[in-house]
């Protein structure tokens, strides 16, 4: 018969979602979350920024539309109404010690109109090559490649290492000689290999986008809505300051230890937890699939949020915010100008910034005490915007190991991953960022794929 118990281990995006899924779906079923922590959500946290009577954001602010996932769940929960797009929606680049209009538009930074480069960013030969097609001038064979190889091949290093390098950075504090293409641009790799090429075959995609159409949302009241949308759906069933500490096969399913609550017992276990997280908690029952996990690398961020006062300074009205290469040597790797993305940021009274820094290689803001990084953080601004004046608020929020990376070969790794979850630990189901990247849309598809995955799962 199919089991009636599951528990879902984590309860950021993914496995609030695969919980809700679980409930929502398949009524019958009895569902248990456990959460390490005192509040649920994960990385999605909005708070307010002393001194401003602004709800600001600290992880992520937005999610991809062009995707169904995200925007589809806050349909059904009842949010499509409270969902706004960035009102400025064009963003720069700092390079060379001069901020810069980022080329629109764009894929993942590469340009598909060589005319909207802004002088300085490249040169000639690189423009001329960005006129082409873009077919790549080395066989990309049928395997999967990094980012960077594929958009050098095609396009040359320049444009790799000034526009699209920095906006994956920006993304996934990463560096995109390292990232699959497979998993974080499979855009990029589908038309590099098609007879159009590259630019060839995205500006034929481009032309049926609704330039007006926005391409991120987020509700109004910030992401925590979502997130708080889900828990309250989910009630009682979500046991929050709940750590699990160890996962056992027993004669009639799984035994989910808890630190200081004793075991609760399931017919399958959705494992929603970062990727290092699960592979200790899996070492025992699925040891390759875990020593597969414990592999990969992952970027630890901060977000410095910063307000000044709007006579101390104003930023571009048309602008969304600036990405920082690592080529800069500063420790900031993006700057968001909030209350100029966000209208319902825009108080009158505030500019407000979210600085983000730390990336796979940079481990100095792991280093610095929150005062330290902060007056580091605060000479980059002065560096970039001329922001002499001390600002009104300012909150340091800290995601260490939060951003996994995703390597050539990253959608075979996981297979394997799978594989051993079910000759060895058949029930057991893994969600999370780790599946299909960092973002929201593809998080909430981990999280539906793992309840369906678990519902059906027979003992």
């Amino acid at each position: 018969m199919v089991g009636s118990r599951v528990v879902v281990v984590g309860a950021g995006i993914s496995g609030l979602t695969a919980a809700y899924r679980l409930v929502v779906d398949h009524p019958e079923l009895t569902v248990t979350v456990l959460e390490a922590g005192p509040r649920v959500g994960g990385a999605l946290a909005t708070s307010p920024l002393e001194g401003t009577g602004l709800e600001v954001d600290e992880g992520a602010d937005a999610f991809l539309v062009r995707v169904p996932w995200a925007a589809d769940l806050c349909a059904e929960l009842g949010l499509g109404e409270e969902l706004v797009a960035p009102s400025a929606r064009r963003a720069s680049l700092w390079l060379d010690g001069v901020l810069r209009p980022l080329p629109a538009p764009n894929v993942l930074g590469l340009p598909l109109d060589p005319s909207t480069v802004a002088p300085g960013i490249l040169a000639a030969a690189d423009l001329n090559r960005l006129a082409g097609a873009g077919h790549p001038d080395v066989s990309l064979g049928d395997g999967d490649l990094s980012v960077g190889a594929v958009v050098r091949a095609c396009v040359g290093d320049a444009v790799h290492e000034r526009l699209v390098d920095p906006l994956l950075g920006g993304v996934n504090a990463g560096r995109a000689d390292d990232l699959s293409c497979t998993t974080m641009a499979p855009q990029l790799l589908a038309a590099a290999r098609s007879g159009d090429g590259l630019l060839g075959s995205l500006r034929a995609t481009q032309r049926s986008v609704d330039p007006a159409a926005p391409v991120f949302n987020a509700p109004r009241d910030g992401m925590e809505r979502l997130v708080a949308a889900l828990a309250g759906r989910l009630g009682a069933r979500v046991r929050r300051n709940t750590p699990v500490v160890s996962l056992n096969r027993v004669p009639d399913g799984w035994a989910v230890g808890t630190a200081d609550s004793g075991a609760v017992v399931a017919d399958a276990v959705v494992v929603a937890t970062p990727a290092h997280a699960a592979a200790a908690l899996l070492a025992p029952v699925a040891p390759d699939g875990a020593g597969t996990l414990a592999e990969f690398v992952h970027a630890s961020v901060v977000l410095a949020t910063v307000a000044f006062r709007r006579a101390d300074l104003v930023t571009p009205e048309d602008r969304s915010g600036f990405l920082v290469g690592r080529s800069e040597g500063l420790l900031m790797t993006a700057c968001s100008f909030a209350d100029r993305k966000w209208s319902h940021l825009d108080d009158g009274n505030h500019t407000v910034l979210r600085v983000s820094c730390g990336r796979v290689d940079d481990d100095r803001p792991a280093d610095l005490d929150d005062r330290s990084l902060s007056e580091a953080l605060l000479a980059d601004l002065a560096t970039t915007l001329d922001a002499d004046a001390r600002p009104s608020a300012l909150r340091v929020s800290r995601w260490p190991r939060s951003l996994v990376q995703f390597p050539i070969g990253h959608a075979k790794r996981i297979a394997e991953v799978d594989r051993d979850l079910s000759d060895r630990a058949p029930g057991v189901v893994l969600a999370g960022a780790v599946r299909y990247g960092v973002g929201i849309p593809a998080c909430i598809r981990s999280g539906t794929e793992a309840a369906t995955a678990a519902a059906t799962h027979r003992t």
